[in-house]
């Protein structure tokens, strides 16, 4: 066969495994392997129409409960102690495992604004880079967040004083799927644990069917990251790999999604 011929066929059956012939996401490929009818728009994977990621179990980050010692949130005494060798002092107190980047970040399983459980790691290998928001429902910079990234007007969000003008770009990116965007919520507007109904309210107040929300129900994520500041933005690339890693704020992330970094 000649090198002509085998480069059409290969073109043939990349586009056969792009088909997506009802037209809710999924390619036919993909609903062919995970089960749900390629012709039928309302039989999908997620409702939200989130990514699937049919080799997510390769990915090889820590699963809830995290297993102490040794593991990224587990008390430690120096960095032997620790899986990634960074033993570092909470702002709060205590020597923990911390996080850093290059860190894989851990399974998140947990209900979203539709009431279905979404795999974090769905999201991975997409050829995207993935930005993580956590955060809570009584956060005001949160919800300033939030509004700007569901209705693109940016009067309010331009008050806090870590807002750049150069942030605008990012709403743009995550409209036009250049990015994926998760907002992880662990508490309620009363400070009690985030469930279905946090999530779900948030969204009725912020809709982006580009952004799924998840509930952090069990504050797994939140003993992860330590977090001492909201919104808590850090990014990872397609392999759940840290870009980034901070306890608050958004700046190192959007710095980098806006090219000032």
């Amino acid at each position: 066969m000649s090198q002509k011929n085998k480069i059409l066929i290969l073109i043939i059956f990349s586009f056969i495994f792009s088909i997506d012939s009802d037209g809710d996401g999924y390619s036919d490929k993909d609903e062919i392997q995970i089960g749900t009818d390629p012709n039928n728009k309302g039989d999908k994977y997620y409702l939200g129409s989130w990514p699937y990621n049919p080799h997510k179990d390769q990915i090889k980050g820590a699963k809830f409960p995290i297993s102490c010692p040794n593991n990224i949130s587990c008390e430690c005494t120096n960095n032997s102690d620790c899986i990634n060798d960074n033993c570092q002092r909470s702002v709060r107190g205590g020597l923990f495992c911390t996080p850093q980047p290059g860190d894989v970040f851990p399974r998140l399983i947990a209900v979203d604004q539709h009431g279905e459980f979404v795999d974090i790691y769905d999201f991975a290998m997409q050829g995207k880079d993935i930005v993580i928001e956590f955060g809570t429902a009584w956060c005001s910079p949160c919800r300033d967040l939030s509004y700007w990234l569901s209705t693109g007007d940016d009067s309010i969000i331009k008050n806090n004083r870590w807002w750049k003008n150069q942030y605008s770009v990012i709403r743009d990116k995550v409209i036009n799927d250049d990015i994926l965007f998760i907002t992880i919520l662990f508490e309620n507007e009363l400070k009690d644990p985030a469930t279905f109904q946090t999530v779900s309210d948030w969204h009725d107040k912020y809709p982006n069917k580009k952004i799924v929300i998840l509930a952090d129900e069990y504050k797994d994520i939140h003993q992860w990251i330590k977090p001492t500041g909201y919104p808590c933005i850090n990014m990872v690339d397609q392999d759940m790999k840290l870009i980034t890693f901070t306890g608050r704020g958004l700046t190192e992330a959007f710095d980098i999604l806006s090219n000032l970094k």
